[in-house]
């Protein structure tokens, strides 16, 4: 059986994760340009950490994805990058998991089926989450999570968890 392979966010480098034992862990340029500053994030990179990007294709789905869960306005290029090289492992290898504590990244891997590993949340099994959008002006909601503006009031609308 081979070493269990991680996609690592940045998170995963400032809390050690490729020096807490054996695996095969990847990540993308856009993360080296995030940790490249920090002595531990650039060593890591050269010595145990091979550094890739994903496929266009995968770069799409997730952007699909994170449209109808509500989280693309909150995730990075770089997030797309780690869920998208996600996607990309978990095809090629099966057994790979996206380390994160990113919670709109964890969102979208949920409902993608790319399993996840923890860099330091607490607590029980990870659930996804449904946003909406509403209006602290008037209180009307919205599924669609395009809108911005409310089109009764015109106050800017925020972001918040759905119960279903």
């Amino acid at each position: 059986m081979s070493d269990p392979a991680y996609v690592l966010d940045s998170t995963a480098f400032y809390a050690g994760i490729p020096y807490q034992g054996s695996g095969r862990y990847y990540t993308t340029y856009l993360v080296l340009e995030e940790v490249k500053h920090n002595s531990v994030g650039s060593s890591l990179i050269h010595s145990r950490v091979q550094v890739t990007e994903p496929s266009r294709e995968s770069i799409g789905l997730v952007k699909a994805t994170a449209t109808k869960t509500g989280d693309i306005r909150a995730l990075s290029q770089t997030d797309v990058s780690l869920l998208a090289l996600g996607l990309d492992l978990k095809a090629r290898d099966g057994g790979v998991s996206l380390v994160s504590d990113d919670f709109a990244v964890r969102n979208v891997a949920e409902v993608l089926s790319i399993p996840l590993a923890p860099t330091s949340l607490k607590g029980g099994e990870w659930k996804s989450i449904s946003w909406k959008m509403y209006c602290r002006g008037c209180g009307k909601t919205y599924a669609n999570p395009k809108l911005t503006t409310c089109p009764v009031c015109g106050t800017q609308l925020s972001k918040k968890a759905s119960n279903g």
